[in-house]
């Protein structure tokens, strides 16, 4: 038997397999290698703009700027330090963004590619300090069919030009997601959104009610106790929830008509839900005996129990 063929296709198949071990080693250093080199600049971009703002203004150098992949890294520098801190000068940043052409790079990126690409080049936008001539531009993306992609627009247009929040919100052709809500809640608190939680829960529009409630919730505002009453009340059934679980959260009084309304035309799982909330919040059974009916009492109650709270 002629083993010549066995023998040269065993060599063949073991070259091959040495040769893919190589270039798997090869992959793995230099994926290894950016990582670090990548780090490195990381903490240099940082620390040049830091300075920058701490010590007025200056040039800033960014080294390596022309490699792939850098303007990504200083873009994401940038976008984290105004996301982490409170009443930094954006001056400093704005001139980093405009001097490297981070927002012309970022607008062509997002015109260029599509999907949840352009929503993470979009989102990556919105969290630079921007010229209000950037909220024209990404417009044409709220026709979107991807609904990241529309948001992330609309989140661009409200950093860019902070102004016309309330009415870019408004016109907003989409009902929000608590997701989305939590990402304007997020502009607010980084700043850029200097608006009333009044005028919001106050308006006709669905989309600005909600962000107003989230405001009410996310600071514990006790003195929009009778609005939120009357959202409680109303007859959508969504804000009547999102009211009622605001109400909870400050852990205001449930003896009210428009809270018994509300509770009254939830579905079963619903009010299972809200009782584990209340629940968590430390609502004593005793304050829901006119609001639930007597077979939920032993299950709220055992709730109650199943929580290990100090009292000291």
């Amino acid at each position: 038997m002629n083993m010549l063929p066995l023998i040269v296709l065993t060599l063949c198949a073991a070259t091959v397999a040495a040769a893919l071990m190589l270039v798997h080693a090869a992959e793995r250093l230099r994926l290894r290698r950016r990582a670090g080199r990548d780090a490195v600049l990381r903490t240099r971009y940082l620390q040049t703009v830091l300075h920058a703002c701490v010590y007025g203004s200056g040039p800033m150098r960014f080294p390596l700027l022309g490699r792939p992949g850098t303007r990504t890294i200083l873009a994401e520098t940038l976008a984290g330090l105004g996301s982490v801190t409170c009443g930094l000068d954006a001056g400093p940043l704005r001139r980093a963004v405009a001097g490297c052409g981070l927002d012309r790079w970022l607008l062509r990126r997002a015109r260029r590619c599509g999907g949840y690409r352009r929503a993470r080049a979009l989102a990556l936008l919105a969290r630079l300090p921007l010229d209000a001539a950037v909220a024209e531009e990404v417009g044409r993306y709220l026709r979107s069919r991807n609904r990241c992609v529309r948001f992330q627009a609309l989140c661009v247009q409200l950093a860019a030009d902070p102004s016309s929040a309330l009415r870019r919100m408004g016109e907003y052709g989409h009902p929000f997601s608590a997701a989305e809500v939590a990402g304007v809640l997020a502009l607010l608190r980084r700043g850029l959104l200097p608006i009333a939680y009044g005028p919001l829960l106050t308006s006709p529009k669905r989309n600005l009610r909600r962000v107003g409630l989230g405001i009410v919730r996310l600071f514990g505002i006790e003195e929009a106790e009778a609005q939120l009453l009357y959202l409680t009340g109303a007859e959508d059934a969504e804000l009547g929830r999102e009211a009622l679980y605001a109400l909870c959260s400050m852990r205001r009084s449930l003896g009210r008509r428009e809270v018994a309304f509300r509770i009254a035309r939830m579905t079963l799982p619903e009010r299972r839900s809200l009782l584990r909330y209340l629940a968590h919040e430390g609502y004593a059974s005793g304050a829901l005996l006119r609001l639930f009916d007597a077979g939920e009492r032993p299950y709220y109650e055992a709730l109650v129990q199943s929580y290990k709270r100090s009292l000291a």
